[in-house]
C-alpha cells in the first residue's frame, strides 16, 4: 500500500486529472511506475472499508483483473480517481507548464489557463520534444 507522500515527486512526470475538460488535480509524480499505475490501470475501486484507520479514501488500482496497488489519499483526490477521469501528462501539451488546478481547462490539444493572461509566454519549455517542429527557431 502507498500514500500521497510515496507518489508525490519532482521533475518531468507531472500529471493532471480532467473531468469534462476541467483540470481538477495536478501533481508531479515520483516515478514512472506510479505514472503507469495512474494512466494504465483499467479499473479503480474504493476499498476504504479495508483500511478503517485511514481518514481519507483508499483506492485499489486494477489492470486486467490484477491488483496493481492500493493507494491512500484524500477524499477529494480519491473521488476524482473513482470518477474515471482523463489523465494527461502536462509536458505533452502546450501551456501544460502553467497548469494549476482548478484554474485550467483542456481542449484536447492544449491547456487553457483561466486565471491569468499568458500573452507573450512560451507555450512549451525550451527544447521540449513535444513542441511542433520549428517552434524554437525564432527564440
Amino acid at each position: 500500500m502507498i500514500n500521497d507522500e510515496d507518489v508525490y515527486g519532482r521533475g518531468g512526470n507531472a500529471l493532471v486529472w480532467i473531468i469534462d475538460g476541467q483540470c481538477l488535480y495536478d501533481i508531479p509524480v515520483n516515478s514512472l511506475e506510479y505514472v503507469a499505475m495512474f494512466r494504465e490501470s483499467d479499473e479503480v475501486l474504493d476499498v476504504s472499508n479495508e483500511y478503517p484507520d485511514h481518514d481519507g479514501i483508499t483506492v485499489r488500482f486494477m489492470k486486467n483483473g490484477e491488483v496493481v496497488e492500493d493507494f491512500q489519499t484524500s477524499e477529494y483526490f480519491g473521488n476524482i480517481l473513482l470518477s474515471d477521469p482523463q489523465i494527461e501528462s502536462l509536458r505533452e501539451y502546450a501551456y501544460g507548464m502553467y497548469v494549476v488546478s482548478p484554474n485550467a481547462r483542456f481542449d484536447g490539444e492544449k491547456f487553457i489557463i483561466t486565471d491569468r493572461d499568458l500573452s507573450g509566454y512560451l507555450a512549451w519549455h525550451v527544447g521540449s520534444p513535444y513542441a511542433p517542429a520549428g517552434y524554437f527557431d525564432n527564440i
